[in-house]
């Protein structure tokens, strides 16, 4: 793997912004990054993109990343811009067709970062809803209150606390979707 080519130094160079550091990792892994997404998208222009952006990415943001792997790093980067796109494009049968045999398998990330940015992302979608919403959302899912016990705790109805229920979980309902799209793009390399 081109992992071997690159090593700690090389990626303490690329932190301290030496752009033939840079130029190294580029050339290293930019075909392989480009395989990668062109097998999930099939569109030459497309996958060309995503890797750029990757790319940029990486150089801006060298000295906030702690990178251990750097091939590892920039195919999990690929597989969220691949995902990120595949979301906003109408025809996605292709990933979720795949959803029988995540179900039967287990579902490990590749590493720990990947986890991390999963929890992070269902955080913030928590972290986005109305205030009043997510204390209910809160309440109910964490710690385990009946809708009356949250209505009268609010002072609000118990219509109210389950309107806000429901509309809470259909948000997030759709956002975990797009996290299970993600988790079959990355089972399937």
């Amino acid at each position: 793997m081109s992992d071997c080519l690159i090593n700690s130094d090389t990626l303490s160079q690329l932190r301290a912004g030496n752009e033939a550091a840079f130029s190294l990792i580029y050339k290293t892994f930019w075909k392989e990054l480009f395989n990668a997404a062109y097998k999930r998208l099939k569109d030459i222009e497309q996958s060309q993109d995503i890797v750029q952006n990757v790319f940029v990415s990486l150089w801006d943001r060298r000295e906030s990343v702690d990178i251990h792997n750097i091939g590892a790093y920039l195919h999990t980067s690929v597989k969220f811009q691949v995902f990120k796109y595949s979301a906003r494009t109408p025809d996605t049968s292709e990933f979720l067709s795949a959803f029988e045999n995540i179900l039967v398998s287990p579902i490990s990330p590749e590493n720990s970062m990947l986890e991390k940015e999963i929890l992070g992302l269902v955080k913030s979608w928590i972290d986005a809803l109305p205030k009043k919403r997510r204390e209910i959302f809160l309440l109910h899912y964490h710690d385990g209150l009946t809708t009356a016990e949250i209505a009268e705790m609010l002072n609000v109805s118990r219509k109210t606390v389950q309107n806000q229920l429901n509309t809470a979980s259909t948000y997030l309902r759709l956002r975990l979707t797009q996290i299970l799209s993600l988790l079959i793009l990355l089972h399937f390399k």
